[in-house]
């Protein structure tokens, strides 16, 4: 059995010192896991180069800018040849690197979650780069353990076991992806049997005070966003005002013109009914002054009658 041989970090000193014993804060744990056992076809027997690249969840739904403080994974890897012996060069790395934006020009490697592939090549990316890395991408590297193991010519299972453990005390403030990054570079050898086990977990806090930045942040624009909706119901409310304003002016004014039309209809019926009543009474005067002159004339003619008759009295006697 080989052991990983890690390269220890440079120290690093916090600006502040740690509080003990710490505040309360809910922690989140996710979990990635990857297993695979007494395989042939864990990777391509006849080449040589082969990678297994596992996402470890980021519990950006729940928590506000979470904040990676702890991270753990335990790396197996077994090999068994028919026959030879060979050396294998391990590397183990944790990656965390953004997840660009849609339509961004960035181009990612892409290697399926859990799947071993075989060599990279020799196009554009050399044998041994990262998968996943993104062109123009913000990348880091939290972990990297290199190792060397020597596989025997026994036929039996030859080990190797990585676990790390790591305090990142990395926040996370936009879309991003961790992973654990497993390289290997072998002898290829047309008989072998592969075993590969992972194991990462890895604890999450929530930033208070990006939390407590969040929520003001959230209140402030809900208050943007409440008093918007208020400026634009007044102003809904002023145009329909001044809608029924004007309405009502026209329905005024409208209302005014009948009242004139009707004051002039008024006027021309009274004209109407003078000059109607005028010619009545002209034809009434008409008729008296007819029933005068007839009568005049109905008097006339008995005087006539009367002095005609004298007169023919008068003759006869």
């Amino acid at each position: 059995m080989a052991l990983a041989v890690q390269s220890t970090p440079p120290p690093t000193f916090a600006p502040t010192p740690t509080i003990f014993p710490p505040q309360q804060n809910s922690e989140i744990h996710t979990y990635a896991s990857y297993s695979k056992e007494r395989s042939s076809d864990l990777a391509e027997n006849d080449n040589g180069h082969w990678t297994v690249s596992l996402n470890v969840p980021i519990p950006l739904e729940k928590m506000v800018y979470p904040t990676l403080t702890y991270l753990d994974y335990t790396v197996k890897y077994g090999i068994m040849k028919a026959n030879g012996q060979g050396t294998s060069t391990i590397r183990t790395r944790i990656m965390l690197t953004k997840v660009p934006a849609s339509g961004s020009n960035a181009k990612p490697t892409s290697v399926p979650n859990g799947n071993a592939v075989g060599s990279l090549g020799m196009n554009g990316n050399a044998v041994g780069s990262v998968p996943h890395t993104l062109d123009s991408v913000p990348t880091v590297c939290l972990s990297s353990t290199p190792a060397i193991k020597e596989s025997l010519d026994t036929s039996q299972w030859n080990n190797y076991l990585d676990q790390q453990q790591l305090l990142p005390n990395v926040r996370i403030i936009d879309n991003s992806r961790l992973y654990l990054d497993l390289y290997v570079a072998e002898n290829p050898s047309p008989l072998v049997l592969r075993s590969l086990v992972i194991n990462v977990s890895a604890t999450w806090v929530e930033d208070l005070q990006g939390k407590a930045l969040h929520d003001e942040i959230e209140v402030a624009e809900m208050r943007i966003a409440s008093a918007e909706k208020r400026i634009a119901e007044e102003k809904q409310a002023r145009l329909e005002a001044e809608s029924k304003s004007a309405q009502a002016i026209l329905a005024k004014e409208t209302a005014k013109k009948g009242e004139e039309a009707a004051r002039e209809k008024s006027k021309d019926d009274q004209l109407a009914k003078k000059r109607a009543d005028d010619e009545a009474t002209a034809d009434i005067d008409a008729k008296k002054r007819a029933e005068a002159l007839a009568e005049a004339r109905r008097a006339t003619i008995r005087v006539v009658t009367e002095t005609k008759a004298c007169c023919l009295i008068l003759v006869m006697m």
